[in-house]
């Protein structure tokens, strides 16, 4: 039974927001955090648990004052899941996460030039997509949506890759009109740097850090084209202010040192030749200079936080050690400058997990009201209509 109006979509979006975000919360939590009525909380709450989009976790501990015990609330894990696709030059990459971000089906496979000139972008972005729906039949839960990370620029709605130089791109692709052949589910695209952001923001469960850098370094392929030289490649994700940032035409992370001079075939100097492998005193200086990029870009902005992601874990602990000096050499004050720089937390999977994990921070979108008190659209349209639909 409906116990509320549709009035009442953006309290009952904002508490179902709430309830992703937190691990567990109570309702007198809920009313204090978002400034809410108890009232209207219960009615609210009572309808996501009929529902089946909250469910009860367990009972908390009474105050010094004894009383009674508060309950605890989640969202409902199992409710269903989100889809995760990484396309990139050497491998195709899903994965299935449920609604608190933990896997239920991963699986990857290597892209040869041959089978992409073949079947081509469109092609394997198909076969991720089959093989999410197939996952999903088997553990016999639904897909809310999709996501999928690539190197490149992409519209700041989801919907377009504007140009992929790693994925020979010229033109842009509507993804999200092209998968519509496929899935009747929503898709959406996003730059591989920026999914990781999304990743370590469900990690977190928390509003996480609201200055923050992800550095996506990965050793490979230029292109998926014979004889394509593998090197350094490097692409940044920013959240600002809370919230992930774009940039002016989406452009925002792409990466090229300031030493970058012509005819270098790299992402940094001249000097930095293409690195084939990771280990020896030539890749060290290219993580030396990265490091100084990273360094400029922490101390001018004031991020809070960094992650290094993309390598192994060997390499990207190096890059992090030389981004902690740099930024103390780099920064003017006698105060230290404390900015959290560290390994990622998941790093060979990240873009298809963070992919995913875009998805439901789309779902779990709370509408924002415009300058007249309208309220904006969402990249879902109705976000609440639209998961009650998936029962």
């Amino acid at each position: 039974m409906r116990v509320l109006n549709s009035l009442s979509d953006l309290n009952i979006m904002r508490i179902l927001r709430l309830l992703w975000q937190a691990k567990k919360v109570s309702r007198v939590e809920i009313a204090g955090a978002l400034k809410m009525d108890k009232s209207t909380v219960t009615k609210i709450i009572a309808e996501l648990t009929e529902k089946k989009l909250a469910r009860e976790a367990e009972w908390g501990t009474s105050g010094p004052q004894g009383g009674r015990k508060p309950v605890f609330l989640e969202i409902n894990a199992s409710y269903a899941c989100a889809g995760g696709i990484e396309i990139g030059p050497e491998r195709l990459s899903v994965c299935l996460e449920d609604f608190c971000g933990s896997i239920l089906y991963e699986s990857s496979r290597p892209i040869d030039p041959d089978s992409y000139a073949q079947k081509g972008f469109l092609g394997f972005l198909k076969e991720g997509v089959e093989l999410l729906q197939a996952a999903s039949d088997r553990l016999r839960i639904k897909i809310a949506g999709i996501g999928l990370g690539v190197p490149g620029m992409v519209e700041a709605d989801g919907a377009r890759i504007i140009q992929s130089i790693p994925l020979l791109i010229e033109d842009g692709i509507d993804v999200a009109k092209e998968a519509q052949a496929w899935t009747k589910l929503p898709v959406f695209v996003e730059n591989d740097a920026r999914c990781c952001c999304y990743a370590e923001q469900i990690l977190s469960r928390s509003k996480g850090a609201q200055n923050m850098m992800y550095v996506l370094a990965e050793s490979r392929p230029l292109q998926p084209v014979k004889d394509s030289p593998k090197n350094l490649s490097v692409g940044l994700g920013l959240i600002l202010n809370g919230k992930i940032y774009h940039g002016a035409n989406a452009t925002a992370g792409e990466f090229r040192s300031v030493h970058w001079e012509s005819p270098s075939k790299t992402q940094f100097s001249p000097a930095r030749k293409n690195v084939q492998s990771l280990e020896g005193p030539d890749a060290e200086e290219t993580f030396r200079e990265l490091a100084k990029n990273i360094a400029f870009l922490v101390n001018t902005l004031s991020l809070d936080v960094v992650y290094v992601g993309g390598l192994e874990k060997k390499h990207a602990e190096k890059i992090v050690k030389f981004i902690r000096e740099q930024i103390v050499y780099l920064w003017p004050y006698a105060w230290n400058k404390t900015t959290f720089v560290s390994t990622a937390s998941i790093s060979q999977r990240a873009v298809s997990y963070g992919a995913a994990a875009n998805v439901l921070d789309k779902l779990f979108a709370v509408p924002e009201l415009d300058a007249s008190g309208r309220r904006s659209k969402t990249p879902v349209p109705s976000p609440y209509k639209y998961l009650l639909s998936l029962q």
